[in-house]
């Protein structure tokens, strides 16, 4: 299962990776941008409760690495956007984060794309 998320948006490039960041860290994401090169953001972790396992919740945190690049056909007037949801786990408070891959978060990604499109597709208030 992918935990890839994208979508075409009628923005170049540039405009939307401007629109990206002030929507990523405004409500209700209210995510750091740690990380930026050319066209990839990485954002901070987000916490959130993990699997039932033995009378607790194991602990999750998830960070999205959000990727604009232009359309082949329409390089100057549109683009691609991905975002990939990278989660780590760990039983309780103090442990080492572990990454991992066999527990896939796609409704994480889908959920920050979805936000994000939402708000940048959205007309300018007047």
């Amino acid at each position: 299962m992918s935990t890839v998320a994208s979508a075409d948006v009628a923005l170049a490039p540039k405009d939307l990776l401007e629109s990206v960041k002030r929507v990523v860290s405004e409500p209700p994401l209210s995510l750091n941008i740690d990380q930026q090169d050319r066209g990839t953001l990485v954002t901070g972790w987000k916490r959130y409760d993990g699997e039932w396992h033995i009378l607790h919740h194991w602990q999750e945190r998830t960070r999205f690495r959000i990727d604009v690049s232009p359309d082949f056909s329409e390089p100057t007037s549109r683009s691609r956007l991905s975002v990939v949801a990278e989660t780590e786990q760990r039983a309780n408070e103090g442990q080492r984060w572990d990454r991992e891959p066999r527990v896939p978060r796609p409704a994480r990604a889908e959920s920050v794309l979805k936000s994000i499109v939402d708000r940048v597709q959205r007309p300018a208030a007047s």
